[in-house]
């Protein structure tokens, strides 16, 4: 298992890079306006509630409510699990965050302009997308620490959220899937990092 976390996640990080090279050469467009068309929404042709929720979901991911989650979380578990666990996921939270700043200013994409954006920002370069990061490292990681018993069901809840945050920005028009993509990739190869780290220097079997 440890051979594996550490290889599945240095190939993830190869992976982002692989992805905004593809994307920087253009060979992602016709995948990304395949499915971002049809998942964009519009206000007066997309359900009032639906643009609500979307924008509900994005706001738990982003801004100074993110930093917040994820202080809660880090302590919830440093209480649960152990100082390591905890600090571990707020080390892997903002390492992550600070690559996938440090990428947006790299590769310098610009966010979609297919219709009207439904959120808020502040920066105009997408890849990868911050969002989806963050939600994958924390939940993630937050399940591959708990408790063997419940770390199926938490993995499962994992990826729910961790999709949801993704998807809601693609459907408020604040990024590309591919942006969301590696922002997942990105966000999993931290929480697979992170894991094995924590699992080494605790000296348990995870």
């Amino acid at each position: 298992m440890r051979n594996v976390r550490l290889l599945a996640g240095v190939l993830l990080l190869v992976g982002v890079g692989v992805l905004g090279w593809a994307i920087a050469a253009g060979f992602t467009q016709r995948f990304d306006l395949a499915l971002a068309a049809p998942l964009s929404l519009q206000r007066g042709l997309s359900p009032d509630w639906l643009i609500a929720l979307m924008q509900g979901i994005s706001w738990v991911g982003g801004g100074p409510q993110r930093t917040v989650i994820v202080i809660v979380i880090a302590l919830g578990l440093w209480r649960w699990r152990g100082a390591l666990a905890g600090s571990t996921l707020a080390l892997a939270a903002l390492a992550s965050t600070l690559t996938s700043d440090w990428l947006k200013l790299f590769y310098l994409r610009l966010r979609p302009t297919l219709v009207p954006q439904l959120d808020t920002v502040i920066a105009n370069q997408s890849y990868p997308s911050g969002h989806a990061t963050n939600a994958a490292v924390v939940y993630v990681l937050f399940a591959l620490l708990a408790p063997p018993a419940l770390r199926l069901r938490l993995l499962m809840a994992a990826g729910l959220l961790t999709f949801l945050t993704g998807l809601s920005r693609v459907m408020l028009d604040v990024h590309y899937p591919s942006d969301v993509l590696g922002g997942w990739m990105l966000g999993t190869a931290f929480a697979l990092l992170g894991a094995e780290y924590c699992q080494r220097l605790s000296g348990t079997r995870q």
